[in-house]
Parts: C-alpha cells; structure tokens; sequence
C-alpha cells in the first residue's frame, strides 16, 4: 500500500504496537526535540500520559543514573542524520528507574531534510538483570563454564574454569581456538582428532548431550588432567548454531578414589597381587583368546613348604613379610602379559600367556631356585613346591587348576622344594 493511502492507518498501527514508539521534531539545539507523539506501549513502560509530555522534551525522562556520555554520543550521531542504537536509565513517572535500548532513525521530507526522530524502545530491565544474574552465578560456581563460537573459539569463561586450566586472565583465552589450546591430545600423547571431539560434535550436530562425557584437558603448564564435560550448542533466532558453552569440572580425586577401590575389588590386600577373583577373570579372557586364536598358555600353582610352622615359631607379622617378599621374587623380571595372584593363603599362581609346557617348566625350576637362594635371616631358607600345566582346549579352567593343584600336591608328596608337570 502507498504511504500516503497508508496513512490514514498509521496512529493505528503504531498505538497498537507492542514495542513503545517516541516520537519527536528534529530541533537538536537546546533545549531539544520535542515530544509530538507517544503510543500506548510507551505509556505503559513510563507511566507517562501524553498530556503529561504534551511539548515536553525527553529530558523528561533523565534523572542521577542517566549516562551523560551516551546522551553525547546520541545527539552527535543525530547531528550527522545517522541511525542511533544504545541503552540508558530512564525514570518512569513515578520516579522508579528503568534501563531502556534506543533505536532512533531520523525521518526525512521529500527533499532529504530531517523532520523528525522516531525512537522505537525497549525496557531491558529485566534482560539486563537476567545477564547479570547469570554473569554473578558463572562467576561463583564451582565448575568450569566457558562458550566458544561456531570455530571454537573461547567467547568467554568463568573464574572457576580459569583456575582449573591454570590461566589467570580470561584475556589469554579469548579467540583462542579450545580444541588446539586445551583438547588437543589423549593422555597418552596421541593426537586428539577434531571430529572426535564432544565439543564440536555438540556445534555440528546441534545437539546437546544427553550425558556427562568423560575427557582429559590440558592446563597452561602442559600438565593434563580428568575432566566431566558437557556441551550445549547455542541457536541463533533463524535456526543456526552460532556457538556452545561447555561446562566441565575436575575428577582427578574421583579418578584416584576409584583406581583405590578397583586396587582393592582386584588386588590382595598384603601382597598387591591379583586375588583370586581377579586371576579368575584373566584366566576367562586368556582361555578365550586361546581358543579363538590357536594360542596356548601355562599355569604354573606354588605353595611355600612348611609355611605354618613358620607363622607357628616366629609369629604372623613376619609370616606376612615372607608373603610379601616371595610376591616381590614371583613378580621380578614378569613379562608384560604375564600374571601372579595369591590364590589364598601361602599358595600363588602364574599365568603364562603363548607359554608352553616345557617352557613354563623351566621358569618355574629358576623360581624354585631363585626362592631357595634368597635371603629371609629372620626366619631362615624358604623354600615352594610347584606345579606345571598347559592349558588344553577341550577342558574347563576348574579342570585346568585342578590339574595344577595336583601337580602341586605330587611335588610335596614327592619331597618338596621341586617341580612337578602334570598332563
């Protein structure tokens, strides 16, 4: 429609406007523009009646908190016939402030003289309060918050993710690319793909987690540590991600807790060899591995000879030193694959993975005499019965240590401190 066919329309249009409209004449010298027009919008944000503002100037609406310097800068934008956007305190009509953003476009007659000023307006009060609220709760949280754009880069962070990341200005972050300053390798050194990243996959896909991710950053010493993020991709209005924040915090003391609880469920208490539960499943995987692939290993079960009669004659706290230090002679020149588990008491077992019969036999007469050579002064020469199998891949792993424990059992029938092979 024509403007000027449209214009019997517009006082309609504007009054029925949700956003407050002000509008004035174009007189910039004191003392001012004044005020010709005001929709119902506006005074519902103001209080202000237009009888109130009838030939009145917008300096009706300043007070203490009003920023002199963006007045300033609003009159020399409007002196130039540019389009002005900003904020300011206004007060409403009954003294009470308000934070408003302006967005005032000069209106020019045919001949490209400026008339009048039309300031579109928003209370952003609340907004404002919003974000500092939310700038006040990601300055005081305990975990690590920061934003990063669509290529990655840091946007912001909060105090907590600095001290974390070992960084005291959020200036030494800002447009640094995330990924290649804190995420970029695993804890092994390895490179850490970009692709495999939470972080990007989070902007790409445009899609939240739906859970906590276990990761490993980097800190600004090169020292890296366990992390817990979470990344949340950030919308624009149109549909597109324009970014993510990522919350993380530090589970360093929750990773050493459960390697100490996991040391405790595998691991024999006194001697820290595996337990018996432990070997169990070692055995499982090694018995499935043989039978998948055509490999073989070896069972190698000792038991200390006359180990009662030394708890017996020289008490228990040395019997568990003897325990430890036949641990520490068992597990000495071990083979990366290889396992040792105390099986209960004063008997222990050996795994020997791509280990055959004869093979594991040897080992087992050089521990018998590496054992019987070592010296424990408190209670004398200490000496262990062993006995040899290979596993066979028809039985059962209880078959496969019954076996072990009756070549043992023939190595003491035999005499003790020898080896016996079983088949």
């Amino acid at each position: 429609m024509p403007l000027k066919k449209a214009a019997p329309f517009l006082p309609i249009a504007l009054d029925q406007a949700s956003n407050p409209v002000l509008v004035t004449d174009a007189r910039l010298e004191e003392p001012g523009p004044r005020i010709l027009y005001i929709n119902q919008a506006f005074t519902r944000m103001t209080g202000y009646q237009w009888q109130d503002l009838e030939g009145k100037t917008p300096r009706i609406l300043q007070g203490r908190r009003t920023d002199r310097q963006e007045l300033a800068r609003l009159s020399e934008t409007l002196k130039q016939g540019r389009e002005f956007k900003g904020s300011n305190v206004n007060y409403r009509k009954d003294g009470s402030p308000y934070l408003v953003e302006w967005n005032i476009s000069p209106v020019k007659d045919e001949i490209g003289q400026i008339t009048h000023f039309i300031s579109i307006q928003r209370d952003i009060s609340q907004r404002r309060e919003e974000e500092h609220f939310s700038r006040t709760l990601l300055k005081n949280i305990g975990e690590g918050v920061f934003g990063v754009d669509a290529e990655g880069r840091f946007t912001f962070i909060n105090p907590a993710g600095l001290k974390l990341l070992g960084y005291s200005h959020e200036e030494e972050l800002l447009g640094q690319n995330s990924h290649q300053l804190i995420h970029h390798s695993y804890p092994d050194g390895r490179s850490y793909p970009t692709e495999a990243c939470p972080i990007h996959q989070a902007i790409n896909s445009g899609l939240s987690a739906d859970q906590w991710h276990e990761d490993w950053f980097w800190r600004q010493d090169a020292s890296g540590f366990p992390v817990e993020i979470y990344a949340t991709p950030l919308w624009q209005e149109l549909g597109q991600v324009f970014g993510g924040v990522v919350t993380f915090r530090d589970i360093s003391e929750r990773k050493r807790l459960e390697g100490e609880l996991q040391q405790l469920a595998y691991h024999d208490q006194l001697t820290q060899l595996y337990n018996r539960h432990a070997f169990y499943e070692l055995l499982e995987q090694e018995a499935a591995r043989a039978q998948r692939y055509q490999t073989r290993f070896s069972l190698v079960m000792f038991d200390l000879d006359y180990f009662k009669k030394i708890n017996d004659n020289y008490g228990h706290h040395l019997g568990d030193q003897v325990l430890i230090k036949v641990a520490e002679l068992a597990t000495e020149r071990m083979r990366i694959n290889d396992a040792v588990c105390r099986w209960g008491g004063e008997e222990f077992m050996v795994l020997l993975p791509e280990t055959s019969l004869s093979r594991a036999a040897k080992l087992a007469e050089a521990f018998r005499k590496k054992l019987e050579a070592a010296c424990f002064p408190e209670v004398g020469r200490v000496t262990a019965s062993l006995g040899v199998v290979e596993y066979c891949p028809d039985e059962s792993l209880d078959q496969l240590t019954l076996r072990a424990d009756t070549a043992l059992y023939e190595a003491k029938e035999a005499g003790r401190n020898q080896v016996m092979v079983g088949y």
